[in-house]
């Protein structure tokens, strides 16, 4: 399991927000650090909604808590485009833009390559086979 530390580490490189030793914690991400747990756990409910995950969830307590029931390809490969955006949105709108529309295009193809319910879906259409017997 993956921690909100890896993913806010993850997305101050995106930001380009390291110090000259490539440390993501530094006085100019104190901000950023204070604001993360919060947007985290926003995009843990996010997932967990669309995951179809049901039952109480407290949320992280810490950045420094394990992120359950997750997929760790999901949480450094998405969230941290998720959380640069959301940390930027007032700071640099383009650049926020830039990182929702990442977040949102790996999220997406993250669930569009989920199994459903176990079974893969074989016939898309229904019964609509190369339009035979539809009336047109």
């Amino acid at each position: 399991m993956k921690t909100g530390t890896e993913i806010f580490d993850a997305a101050m490189g995106l930001m380009d927000e390291l110090d000259g030793a490539g440390n993501p914690e530094n006085r100019d991400t104190e901000e950023y650090r204070n604001r993360a747990l919060g947007i985290v756990n926003m995009m843990i409910c996010e997932y967990r909604i669309l995951a179809g995950l049901q039952g109480e969830f407290a949320g992280a307590a810490a950045l420094e808590d394990p992120i359950p029931e997750m997929d760790d390809a999901y949480t450094l490969g998405a969230m941290q485009y998720g959380l640069a955006a959301n940390l930027l949105v007032d700071e640099n709108p383009a650049a926020a833009a830039f990182f929702q529309q990442r977040y949102e295009e790996l999220r997406n193809l993250f669930f569009a390559r989920r199994e459903c319910g176990g079974e893969e879906i074989e016939n898309l259409y229904g019964g609509v086979e190369f339009g035979r017997f539809g009336h047109w």
